[in-house]
């Protein structure tokens, strides 16, 4: 379900989906990959949860990750014409607009990894 609202985070749940991408560095101290999208062919990061073994991830290899996608509950710092982007929790966005918009608010959108198949 999209929309999904978490108090204990304050991370608001938009989106389940699985994307290929490269991982490009990883940081094994806050469990978070660095990766390109090999379709945008934009970087953005990856939350790692502790149920996912990272040191299976390797560096310069290729994955079809299974990725949970949050925006932050809290959004001051989006300018009031793209607020709605963030807002609006019941409408289905695809996983290239969240991509697209990391790249411009990093702060307020999370990727989480459900699950990764080298590929």
């Amino acid at each position: 379900m999209s929309g999904s609202y978490s108090k204990a985070s304050d991370w608001v749940y938009r989106i389940f989906d699985r994307r290929t991408i490269s991982v490009k560095a990883k940081n094994e101290q806050v469990r978070k990959l660095a990766v390109v999208d090999l379709v945008t062919n934009l970087p953005f990061a990856i939350d790692v949860p502790a149920e996912i073994d990272l040191e299976s991830l390797e560096v310069g290899k290729e994955y079809l990750a299974s990725l949970q996608v949050y925006t932050a509950q809290k959004i001051d710092a989006v300018p009031a014409d793209l607020a709605e982007f963030f807002e609006v929790v019941d409408v289905d966005r695809s996983i290239d607009e969240f991509i697209n918009a990391y790249w411009l608010y990093p702060k307020i959108i999370k990727f989480e990894l459900s699950e990764a198949e080298q590929i």
